[in-house]
């Protein structure tokens, strides 16, 4: 989330200053009614176009956009959306909110020269697949385009981004209609996917206009974490020299030698938090539960030793569980601890400076936050969730029913 300044006029006359974290909440609270030309919109466009507005923040509000269920959440969701197209490329038009009888009424028009001709696509955003999806509507803003612009059907494609929910029912409902040749579906998580995957590697735009609009696909985001995934395992073996045919007779050695976290080269400051082990089965709580999945290197093994939590992250959700899939060779859900309290990066005790939290560990960022354990409630899985085609690149939320039910992580993310 972005931060604000706020200052009233004691804290003025005193040189102090106020830091509050601008969510979407407040953004409504301070700028009035979220809708067209409305004063919220444009002060929130205004904060994620500006070039200090990291990734990691646009993921922020995504999520909490996504969680939410006020009509400015909703709206939200389509403004991000449309950012995320500018940070990949596009020339984009925002869309209206509300549909009027003197524009067309789509989310979003981006446009990119990176093609032969102009390629238009017409973006649609919704947050759930709860609600039935009408593929006549955005055929219909389709048609209405290309008739205006004069522009032939085959510059102009239909791009459905879903906040929640199984996207795969929209796309089985593509393929049997009269748009497959025209439409695509992602999930806006996927979607922000590849804008990281863009920022970190040399991938060009042209290249995201491919996966985009494959031939004969029309579900995108699967290629996209086809893509991830290729990354994600060649910036491993690249750092780490692994291999991961090997990983079923390396889990034989580390258990049969129980080095499987000692190997941890960093000074063993605070005790060993980790309790022993414990299976899903014994995990209390509702089933709706939320459990935060955390991405590691085996590595960062140590921080939650010494530490009895996780950092340094960026989070908008007060999760029940903390979940910790280790990448390297072990690729796994492998430790799991009841959530206590989530704290900002400076507040934290840690065992460790918060500056020696660099490099290898869990790297030290003060504008994020730690999440804290309950005393004795961190343990490695007597039955791990093991890696099957998905992976979780950042922080992702899953519910504890799901959580132990699950048998790969693709049944979780």
């Amino acid at each position: 989330m972005a931060n604000v300044i706020l200052m009233n006029k004691h804290t003025a006359q005193h040189n102090h200053v106020i830091m509050v974290e601008l969510t979407l909440d407040l953004i409504v609270s301070l700028a009035g009614d979220w809708a067209d030309s409305s004063r919220a919109s444009k002060q929130f466009r205004e904060i994620i176009e500006n070039e200090q507005t990291s990734t990691e923040e646009i993921s922020a509000y995504l999520q909490e956009a996504i969680n939410g269920t006020d009509d400015h959440h909703n709206r939200a969701i389509q403004d991000l959306v449309n950012n995320i197209g500018q940070r990949l490329g596009f020339r984009v038009d925002y869309g209206v909110y509300q549909g009027r009888s003197d524009t067309i009424g789509y989310d979003g028009h981006w446009v990119s020269a990176a093609t032969e001709t102009e390629t238009h696509l017409i973006v649609e955003t919704k947050k759930s697949t709860s609600f039935s999806i009408d593929l006549n509507q955005a055929g219909g803003y389709i048609d209405e385009f290309t008739d205006q612009r004069d522009i032939s059907h085959e510059q102009v494609y239909g791009l459905y981004v879903i906040g929640e929910g199984n996207i795969e029912t929209v796309a089985q409902t593509i393929l049997g209609s009269q748009y497959r040749e025209q439409m695509r579906v992602i999930r806006a998580e996927q979607l922000l996917n590849l804008l990281e995957i863009q920022q970190e590697s040399t991938l060009r735009h042209e290249q995201v206009i491919d996966l985009l609009l494959p031939i004969n696909a029309v579900n995108v985001g699967q290629l996209v974490e086809l893509v991830q995934d290729v990354k994600f395992r060649d910036r491993d073996d690249g750092e780490n020299g692994t291999n991961h045919n090997d990983n079923e007779n390396n889990d034989e050695d580390e258990s049969e030698s129980g080095t499987n976290e000692s190997d941890w080269g960093g000074p063993q400051v605070g005790a060993n938090a980790i309790q022993g082990t414990t299976s899903r089965t014994e995990l209390d709580g509702h089933d709706t539960a939320t459990v935060a999945v955390f991405p590691s290197k085996t590595s960062g093994i140590g921080f939650l030793k010494e530490n009895n939590a996780w950092g340094f992250v960026r989070i908008s959700q007060d999760p029940e569980y903390a979940a910790i899939y280790i990448s390297d060779d072990v690729q796994k859900v492998r430790y799991v601890a009841r959530v206590q309290d989530i704290v900002p990066a400076t507040e934290a005790q840690l065992a460790q400076t918060l500056e020696s939290y660099t490099g290898d560990q869990a790297e030290f960022d003060e504008t994020k936050k730690v999440v804290v354990f309950e005393p004795e409630s961190l343990y490695e899985l007597a039955d791990p969730i093991e890696f099957e085609t998905r992976v979780p690149y950042s922080l992702r939320y899953t519910e504890l029913e799901r959580f132990k039910q699950a048998k790969t992580t693709d049944d979780i993310l």
